[in-house]
């Protein structure tokens, strides 16, 4: 007889690797933290505020480091190895784009500023893995929506009561850059709260809830309005008609093929209307968008010049006091660019063309998912992680924001199809098609493994089998046991007499007499 433990099979691996109650304090607490210091609230405190100085600097910078410390060993605290095996499956793109970013160092024009914002890059990078694989995507989007909710309003007051801190000028005229770095970045992020608020206000969540994500939205909408920041409307009007087709074609039960030919024709129409429009003016800018046509130009014959290496990470764009002759010799600014203005152009004049295709592939494959999983496995927050990637690839059109370090642009983009995935079931479900195993399981058995766990398997098959042999058929003539017993030689069959009462199993000296009919039943 086996115990029940024995009897029962072994226990499957989980479909999904993390449970919204599962989700430890340290990633929650590091999301918070990455939210203020990716936003750069941290670093306008630290030169714009009254106590702005070199140390607060410092600390900034200081606080990144032990962030990125923190991510790397509660990566290997909490997955081991794991972590690393599913990147390499899963994104081996990202993997070869930092390594190469990273390796730019050896023909860059400052191999130590290159190394340094290397580091960074790095570091950061691992800090969105950490992130992704440690919460959910509900629980990053609710954490993201309440503290950026709250720098939006922190930014209106800053705006209204401390002006040497909130306002900036723009073309003559104070603008609300808040407590962010510049007034397109608070525009930025107020069109990704509106989005992020707004979308949270039709999942299933409390009146009281829904009421505060509304009180929310006010401030983001007055920052994103007085920041003129026409980059952040578009992006923010692009995904957002992004999100309510798809929310629409979901709603009438169209097909994948339907929903796609629906939205090229959509698309058609967008572009040959648009063609038509001049755009420049349409979002309130000069024809070459105050400035940029001067930046691009410039830029594409820095990449024509260098156009498989680049001039190495972090040389040309973001110049210090130390690396701005960098850009002066190389340019012919009549001002301190700060970057390119274009994403895609940024990267290629600093790590060449074939990583910037390497790059492309990447936005391509999380697109690709994306999309898989709002067809496929939707749950709250895929469709706005969807609605984010587009805003941000809309903004890279005249901002740089990808492939950039220490900034919350490359950690959500990079975190958030992440945690996406984890949440990704492993079994097919019912129809055409089958679910991508994208997900991280607890306990990722290798083959070896595997192997180990069916020979344990079979042979406990084998050993209940041993203990529990078939009935068999003894031969009439033999003495040892009863005509039909088991392996221990018991009676199968309970004797009994003429009023149906169970006798007892005879005695050895008995089954003579039994065999010859002696005794009655």
């Amino acid at each position: 007889m086996t115990s029940s433990a024995q009897q029962q099979p072994s226990t499957p691996a989980l479909a999904t690797y993390q449970a919204p109650y599962r989700a430890p304090l340290l990633a929650s607490l590091m999301l918070i933290l990455t939210l203020l210091q990716g936003s750069s609230f941290t670093l306008t405190l630290a030169v714009r505020s009254p106590m702005a100085g070199d140390l607060p600097v410092a600390l900034v910078t200081v606080l990144w480091l032990v962030m990125y410390l923190l991510a790397a060993v509660a990566l290997l605290a909490s997955f081991g190895l794991n972590w690393l095996t599913w990147l390499v499956r899963y994104r081996l793109a990202l993997i070869l784009l930092v390594a190469g970013t990273a390796f730019s160092a050896a023909w860059s024009v400052d191999p130590n500023l290159t190394i340094e914002r290397s580091i960074h890059l790095v570091g950061t990078t691992l800090l969105a893995i950490y992130l992704g694989f440690s919460l959910p995507l509900p629980q990053i989007l609710r954490i993201a929506a309440v503290t950026l909710g709250l720098v939006m309003l922190g930014s209106v007051m800053a705006a209204w009561f401390l002006p040497s801190l909130g306002l900036e000028e723009y073309e003559g005229q104070l603008v609300w850059a808040g407590i962010t770095a510049s007034k397109n970045t608070l525009g930025f992020w107020s069109a990704v709260t509106v989005l992020l608020l707004s979308s949270l206000c039709f999942w299933p969540v409390s009146t009281a809830r829904r009421v505060g994500y509304l009180a929310l939205t006010v401030p983001a909408l007055l920052c994103l309005y007085y920041s003129v920041s026409a980059t952040s409307v578009l992006s923010l009007t692009s995904a957002a008609l992004l999100m309510l087709y798809i929310h629409a074609t979901r709603s009438l039960r169209m097909g994948m093929l339907s929903m796609s030919v629906l939205g090229l024709l959509v698309a058609a129409l967008l572009a040959m209307a648009f063609s038509y429009i001049d755009t420049a003016e349409l979002i309130g800018r000069s024809g070459d968008l105050t400035g940029r046509g001067d930046v691009w130009l410039q830029t594409w014959q820095l990449i024509l010049d260098r156009p498989l290496t680049g001039y190495g990470y972090g040389t040309l764009w973001y110049p210090t006091d130390d690396s701005v002759w960098i850009q002066q010799s190389l340019t012919d600014f009549s001002w301190t660019v700060f970057h390119a203005h274009n994403g895609v152009l940024q990267i290629a004049s600093e790590i060449g063309l074939p990583l910037t295709a390497l790059a492309l592939f990447m936005i391509l494959q999380q697109l690709i998912e994306l999309f898989y999983c709002q067809y496929q496995r939707p749950f709250p927050g895929v469709l706005f992680a969807l609605g984010f990637m587009i805003a941000l690839l809309v903004s890279n059109y005249s901002e740089a924001r990808l492939l950039v370090n220490r900034e919350l642009y490359w950690i959500l983009f990079i975190a958030l199809p992440i945690s996406m995935l984890q949440q990704v079931t492993l079994t097919g479900a019912p129809g055409r098609f089958s679910a991508a195993p994208f997900a991280l399981n607890e306990e990722t058995p290798g083959k070896m493994a595997l192997a180990r766990e069916r020979t344990r398997q079979r042979r406990s098959l084998k050993k209940r089998l041993l203990q529990r042999r078939p009935a068999r058929i003894v031969n009439v003539n033999d003495d040892s046991a009863l005509p039909l017993t088991d392996s221990q030689g018991q009676p199968l069959i309970d004797l009994k007499d003429e009023n149906g009462k169970v006798m007892d199993h005879p005695t050895d000296q008995e089954k003579p007499a039994l065999r010859n009919g002696t005794r009655s039943l």
